[in-house]
């Protein structure tokens, strides 16, 4: 049995190894701005050289959405297209879009034989099993970026609120501020993600670009929790992402 301090430190290491090296995936226009009453293209990339995609993810594991500045919520059908997901989307209102995805690539297990599909319960040579989820936040616009800073009900989101030079990030597990988190920057040709530091108590992280920072940028962050007594897994790995403009 791990002491449950120790538990949490390897929790802990594997988040930063994982902010630090691991591909990061995101969900944007495919141009900007958006044309109100017209089909938009939306698309979900996947790579490490932002904002350049290298890979679809699977698009059958995708749940989307898109939420108007009105608060109406619609639900996107996402489908593989070369190296990225695409989405139509058709904006009723003037204003700025909410995109959000949802993807549940179920629990994987580490055996001697490889990675394989499920749990301990169908794994018992399991040496370490996972849920794996990513979510991902963007904001579309007919006009100037203006995000509403309101949570869009996802497992693990980080939520914007900007004003003036300043951006106030915060970051969500299912509704509730998720502190000492590590929350990364990426901008254009990123290839590794900048550690612009933890959040505090309240999930909170200040974040002033420079002038030479131009948008859009990517921020992204990852977490990994010890499942729940009596599941066929060890922890729920979660990852998620904001692709912001101003």
């Amino acid at each position: 049995m791990i002491p449950s301090s120790l538990s949490r430190a390897l929790i802990g290491l594997f988040s930063l190894t994982f902010l630090l090296a691991a591909h990061y995936t995101w969900m944007a226009p495919a141009s900007a701005p958006l044309v109100q009453g017209k089909v938009n293209k939306i698309q979900i990339a996947h790579g490490h050289k932002f904002p350049a995609g290298e890979e679809a993810i699977v698009a059958a594991q995708v749940r989307a959405f898109a939420v108007s500045p009105g608060g109406k919520r619609t639900e996107l059908k996402a489908v593989a297209a070369g190296k990225v997901v695409a989405l139509d989307y058709t904006p009723g209102e003037a204003g700025t879009h909410a995109l959000g995805f949802v993807q549940d690539r179920g629990v994987s297990s580490r055996t001697p034989g490889g990675v394989k599909k499920g749990g301990r319960d169908v794994n018992p040579n399991a040496t370490q099993a996972s849920r794996i989820i990513r979510t991902a936040v963007g904001y579309a616009s007919t006009g100037k970026v203006d995000p509403s800073g309101k949570a869009l009900g996802m497992e693990f989101e980080i939520v914007p609120q900007v004003s003036g030079g300043t951006i106030t990030l915060q970051l969500l597990r299912t509704g509730k501020p998720l502190p000492g988190v590590a929350i990364g920057l990426l901008v254009n040709g990123s290839e590794e993600p900048n550690e612009l530091g933890k959040t505090d108590a309240q999930g909170r992280l200040v974040y002033r670009p420079g002038a030479a920072v131009k948008p859009p940028v990517l921020f992204i962050a990852d977490f990994s929790e010890p499942a729940q007594k009596g599941a066929a897994y060890d922890s729920t790995n979660l990852s998620t992402s904001l692709y912001l403009g101003w």
